[in-house]
């Protein structure tokens, strides 16, 4: 058979780039569920993968890519890499590795994860060669997207089904630990001060007691002095009652505080929710906050429970005023509060896949017709509810994320033939 001369240097050029794939390899930083993910997806897809961490050993078993420790501060050995990903769980650990390989390999290809997008947006502006992605927007968009997907055949027509109430048991008090600390530190002075003024001033234990509660609380009724008193008393006394006014000011002031807070959690997050047609968001991390903004920029009403008041993006939800629910996503009673038997969908992304099932069902329950979206991290979990217990919006953030980086493998390949191509 005789190949013509076009088609015969490219069949050339074709083989000599898959050589080169084939001798260079790929670098993971991190064993991540993203880090993990993707390397068994690129090993599957045929490619030679090096997935690199701090640990000496990897968590699970290699299957097709190599494992090597490796510090992060000074990486080395990348000589035959095509192309490097830096896909560990920190933000901050992820920047500093990518300066240090940009540093010793400036043309080497770059892509982390990012959760902040805006740091990798900047970084962009200032280092070639380097892309991004940000997995808690890439899962935020999925989950959303599933909101108006079409309903499977199965989620048509469902009975509603009561579940027996449940009674949620209220939280034990607890005391502010800086009001603990405050209290112990006044505890701790009164004592160390009894203890100077019994022996300094002669002083009956009870005597000494007392004058030291007389300064403390600046009441001072005159019948015990320090006029006549030794210098160092006269200065220990002047330094209690300085210190005790001011820590009798911070008691009262985080008492205030954590009094305030608990009326705001009460007032904002114990109130029904009486609207429909809302979306339900459960779990305030990242990908929650990315999951309400979106849908907020979609124009849906969103409504929000949560079980920590004091959550990191707790802050930002109470300024967007979303009605919030502080309360267990898995109490009949929460999501009743909530208004789910009323709202369009619920979506769970809390870290917990087991937290995030429990959820998911009795929402099934409660609400058929609700649409319900779950973030699951393992891959067979999700596809085992699609097929047995009818949840057919499982999805995993950190399969979506692996998914995309590998997408950017399959590109570089491309600009990497089309180069080939044209010098030739």
């Amino acid at each position: 058979m005789y190949i013509g001369g076009a088609d015969s240097s490219q069949a050339t050029q074709t083989v000599n780039l898959r050589n080169i794939m084939s001798q260079s390899e790929i670098i993971i930083f991190g064993t991540s569920h993203v880090g993990l993910r993707l390397a068994r997806r690129l090993t599957l897809n045929g490619h030679r993968v090096r997935v690199m961490d701090r640990p000496l050993e990897s968590p699970e078993s290699p299957e097709g890519w190599e494992y090597t420790s490796a510090d992060f501060t000074s990486p080395t050995k990348l000589d035959h890499a095509r192309m490097v990903f830096i896909v560990t769980d920190e933000d901050k650990l992820n920047i500093r590795t990518t300066l240090a390989v940009r540093s010793a390999y400036p043309a080497l290809p770059i892509v982390i994860t990012l959760v902040q997008s805006r740091l990798g947006k900047k970084l962009a502006r200032h280092l070639e060669h380097f892309s991004f992605i940000s997995p808690s927007e890439l899962a935020a968009d999925k989950f959303v997207d599933a909101v108006y997907a079409p309903p499977p055949p199965s989620e048509l027509a469902h009975k509603i089904i009561e579940l027996p109430s449940e009674t949620e048991l209220p939280k034990p008090w607890q005391i502010d630990p800086l009001v603990l600390r405050a209290v112990i530190f006044f505890a701790g002075l009164s004592l160390f001060t009894t203890v100077y003024f019994h022996y300094a001033e002669k002083l009956s234990w009870v005597d000494a007691w007392y004058f030291v509660v007389t300064l403390m609380t600046t009441v001072g009724f005159g019948d015990i002095s320090l006029r006549t008193a030794s210098t160092p008393s006269k200065v220990i006394g002047t330094l209690l009652m300085i210190a005790s006014v001011t820590n009798t000011a911070i008691i009262f002031a985080l008492i205030t505080d954590s009094l305030l807070r608990r009326r705001i959690v009460l007032s904002f997050g114990r109130k029904r929710v009486k609207q429909s047609g809302h979306v339900l968001v459960v779990g305030m991390g990242s990908v929650g906050l990315k999951v309400v903004e979106e849908l907020l920029a979609r124009g849906e009403r969103v409504t929000l429970i949560e079980g920590d008041a004091n959550g990191r993006f707790m802050p930002t939800i109470y300024t967007l005023r979303i009605p919030t629910i502080i309360g267990d996503a898995k109490l009949e009673r929460t999501l009743r509060d909530a208004g789910l038997p009323n709202a369009k969908a619920l979506i769970s992304v809390t870290s917990d896949d087991l937290t995030n099932l429990e959820i998911g069902l009795n929402a099934k329950l409660l609400s058929p017709n609700t649409r319900v979206v779950l973030r699951i991290y393992d891959h067979v979990l999700a596809q085992a509810l699609d097929e047995r217990l009818e949840i057919h919006f499982a999805f995993s953030a950190s399969s979506i994320a692996a998914e995309e980086l590998a997408k950017m493998v399959q590109g570089d390949e491309r600009e990497r033939g089309d180069e080939k191509n044209e010098s030739h």
